[in-house]
């Protein structure tokens, strides 16, 4: 047994010997650069293009079998110029040893100095590549890989990269992009295990003028079998400047704890982004079907942490908006879940916070063959949109006024083509609101559109004690659009909206009022010209600010006996009523009362005229009597009372009245 042992270790002495002794004499013999020419000519023959090794080919056995080489460069495409489209000034690959002599091919460290990438598109959409990936089929028969075939194994102990540029010139676009100084180092590279990943690049544009850098750190892992690759934990940093980034210079940060892509299912999945770039942080998961054959879904959440708005505007040199409140806008935040499929968006599960308001919603856009339909539901808490309007000061409001007065407002509000295209579906819901001053409760309203019809009801709130109902239906079918518009006020107390409004409660009493109007046209003033409808209204002990009556009544009695001149009412009167009451007939934007009634101690008074309610100008004839106080608010009727009659006009402005007697008449 000894002796077969000592033989056996004879053999395999003298076999490594002798294969020691044949791969001596391999290395010392065999010459790459024997085969440069070669090479070249194989590339020449199978791309058209020219590959020129710039330096010899050295070979090396310790510590490793490897290859280096000075510079090399291809080509580029005909019609691309003449700089190479590849070229590096150097490169190092190592193959490990034992594994060779077992057959498996196992790379040692891989080290490339001075890469160029020259990679462009011409004006007509061609690249300088497509010649290398989309030749076509030569016909000939491929190798059927047989079963039992091993799976390629990649293991590299480590890649370098160094001072390494990559320009992309798009003549199509007409935008040109420049990386420089890139430098990557990655640990060992082995299948299905995680190896570290570090990267430094400088970026610039010319098109648009842009310039920067980035850097990364992260763990990933290549599965070339399955056609995955993983990246985890990775740190991105990238600061810009130009004058296309938003305030001339900007910063981000990003982090990533997994991502995984399997080229194969053609799938991506992301979980843990974080985004941090001025001032505000989105963190997202999500995951992305179709990455190469055609998008089929995008599906993610995301979530803004609370973020000052003003001051990210600011930073990114925009427009910071005016408004009432200063501290408007200065905390946003709230999440979403996304869903995207070709031809639809999904938004579910809509939480957000603006500035104390909570808003919960979702909503849909699907995209048809004219226009997109748009579906939203909204529950919104307490808003106060008076902190978002901007202050307007004297002379715009006294603009507006005058704008409105003289008829001359030309803004379109709306056109009937753009309504023709409107598909909406929209609900929302508010448990409290403020706008103008004006506070409401439990606010609703719907709005549906489709095919030129608009409806807008019901639209309802309860404010100031009352109800306050609205709806309208716009038909957008013509050349202008027709609207219909009710509303309907029930118990509203006049007094505390007044208050709100105008800072002074200066008119008081509980309302009611109803009107039916319709109106045509796509401009405020056509609205306003062509409206008919019917009106009616009540107000129930209150005051009416402007005028007295009673006070009107005894100084133009008083003055019977001159038979000339006026008695002027001061801004400061008012007239407490028991009752006011009244209809109305609109047409051609002209509002007709004949029938005012209005009841209070000492007093009785009818009236009847006109307003214009395009120009706001009033025409108006009251016709007081007075009448023993005792008979108190539920005495008789203006008409049947003795008395003298006095006949108080109504002037001017419909917001600041002219209330007068002429004494003669």
């Amino acid at each position: 047994m000894n002796k077969v042992v000592k033989v056996s270790m004879i053999g395999i002495g003298i076999v490594t010997a002798l294969l020691v002794a044949a791969l001596i004499l391999f290395v010392f013999s065999f010459d790459l650069n024997d085969y440069k020419d070669r090479i070249s000519s194989l590339v020449q023959e199978e791309t058209g293009r020219t590959l020129h090794f710039e330096s010899n080919l050295d070979l090396m056995l310790f510590p490793s079998l490897g290859v280096e080489l000075g510079g090399v460069n291809l080509s580029n495409a005909q019609g691309f110029g003449d700089k190479p489209m590849i070229e590096a000034a150097s490169a190092r690959v190592f193959v490990r040893l034992m594994p060779l002599l077992g057959g498996d091919i196992r790379f040692g460290h891989m080290e490339l100095d001075g890469l160029k990438l020259n990679l462009s598109r011409d004006a007509g959409g061609a690249t300088n590549w497509d010649d290398l990936v989309g030749r076509a089929d030569d016909g000939t028969d491929k190798p059927v890989a047989e079963e039992g075939d091993k799976d390629l194994s990649l293991e590299i102990e480590g890649v370098t990269i160094k001072d390494a540029s990559l320009v992309w010139d798009d003549k199509a676009a007409g935008s040109r992009f420049d990386l420089h100084g890139v430098n990557l180092t990655t640990g060992r590279i082995e299948r299905l295990k995680p190896f570290p990943v570090e990267a430094k690049v400088e970026f610039e544009s010319a098109r648009p003028p842009i310039r920067g850098s980035l850097s990364f750190s992260g763990m990933s892992s290549i599965d070339f079998v399955n056609n995955q690759y993983e990246q985890k934990n990775l740190r991105l940093s990238v600061s810009a400047e130009g004058q296309d980034i938003p305030g001339g210079k900007g910063a981000a940060e990003l982090e990533l704890q997994s991502m995984v892509l399997d080229l194969k299912a053609e799938k991506m999945r992301i979980t843990g982004l974080s985004v941090d770039s001025y001032g505000a942080a989105i963190h997202l998961d999500g995951s992305v079907e179709g990455i190469a054959s055609g998008l089929r879904k995008i599906a993610s959440t995301a979530t803004i942490d609370p973020f000052d708005l003003r001051k990210m505007l600011a930073a990114m040199g925009l427009d910071v908006p005016v408004t009432a409140d200063n501290d408007a806008l200065t905390r946003v935040g709230g999440m979403l879940d996304l869903i995207y499929t070709p031809g639809t968006i999904q938004v579910k599960g809509l939480q957000a916070d603006l500035d104390g308001t909570s808003i919960e919603g979702s909503g849909r856009v699907r995209k048809s063959e004219d226009d997109p339909a748009y579906l939203v539901r909204l529950n919104v808490g307490k808003l106060d949109l008076d902190r978002y309007l901007p202050p307007e000061s004297k002379e715009e409001k006294a603009s507006s006024k005058g704008a409105e007065a003289s008829g001359t407002g030309s803004d379109r509000i709306v056109s009937a083509e753009t309504l023709r295209r409107l598909n909406l579906d929209i609900e929302a819901r508010l448990e409290e609101l403020k706008v103008k001053g004006v506070r409401m409760q439990n606010v609703k309203a719907e709005i549906k559109a489709r095919h030129g019809l608009i409806r807008i009801s019901p639209v309802s709130a309860d404010s100031y004690g009352g109800k306050i109902s609205t709806g309208a239906t716009i038909n957008a079918m013509g050349k202008y659009p027709k609207t219909d518009l009710i509303i309907g006020v029930d118990k509203l107390d006049i007094g505390a909206l007044s208050k709100d409004v105008s800072g002074k409660a200066s008119y008081a009493g509980i309302a009611h009022f109803n009107s039916a109007v319709s109106c045509e046209g796509d401009r405020l003033p056509a609205l306003l010209r062509s409206m008919n409808g019917k009106v009616g209204f009540s107000l129930a002990d209150g005051v009416f600010p402007g005028v007295d009556l009673m006070q009107m009544a005894k100084a133009t009695h008083e003055r019977k006996d001159t038979n000339s001149g006026t008695v002027e009412s001061a801004s400061s009167d008012s007239t407490k009523f028991g009752s006011i009451s009244g209809t109305g007939v609109i047409a051609g934007g002209i509002l007709r009362n004949r029938d005012l009634e209005v009841k209070t101690p000492g007093l009785r008074a009818s009236g009847q005229g006109a307003i214009d309610i395009a120009s706001q100008q009033i025409d108006y004839l009251v016709k007081v009597k007075l009448t023993p106080t005792a008979k108190g608010q539920g005495g008789k009727s203006s008409d049947e009372l003795y008395g003298v009659m006095v006949p108080i006009r109504v002037s001017g402005d419909l917001a600041d009245p002219r209330y007068w007697v002429s004494v003669s008449e």
